[in-house]
C-alpha cells in the first residue's frame, strides 16, 4: 500500500504502512493565564497503520485525519510541519 499526498505546489509525499504521522489541531483560549492564547493540540501520533481499521479504508482514514487536522508532520524525525490546506489530493499508487 502506498498513498500519495499531493500538494498544491506540485510535490507529493508518499505514505506507506510504516509512515509515522503527527497531526495537530489549532486551539485558542481567552482563559489562558500566561497570555499564550493560541496553541496546537496533538490529535494523532503514530504509524499510519494505527489509525486504520480495514484494508479498504486506507484513503478514508487519511482523508479524515487530514480533514480534522490543521497541521501534520510526516516522519518520526521530521521537524517540519505541513499546513493541511496545502494538500490538493490523495492518490493511490
Amino acid at each position: 500500500m502506498t498513498l500519495n499526498i499531493n500538494l498544491v505546489n506540485g510535490r507529493s509525499i508518499h505514505i506507506t504502512e510504516e509512515t509515522y504521522i503527527i497531526a495537530w489541531k489549532y486551539q485558542s483560549s481567552v482563559m489562558a493565564s500566561n497570555d499564550d492564547n493560541y496553541y496546537l493540540d496533538c490529535i494523532f501520533k503514530g504509524g499510519f497503520e494505527d489509525g486504520k481499521v480495514t484494508e479498504d479504508d486506507e484513503e478514508n482514514k487519511l482523508e479524515g485525519l487530514i480533514s480534522a487536522a490543521d497541521w501534520i508532520t510526516i516522519g518520526k524525525d521530521n521537524h517540519n510541519s505541513l499546513k493541511t490546506s496545502a494538500i490538493l489530493s490523495i492518490t493511490r499508487d
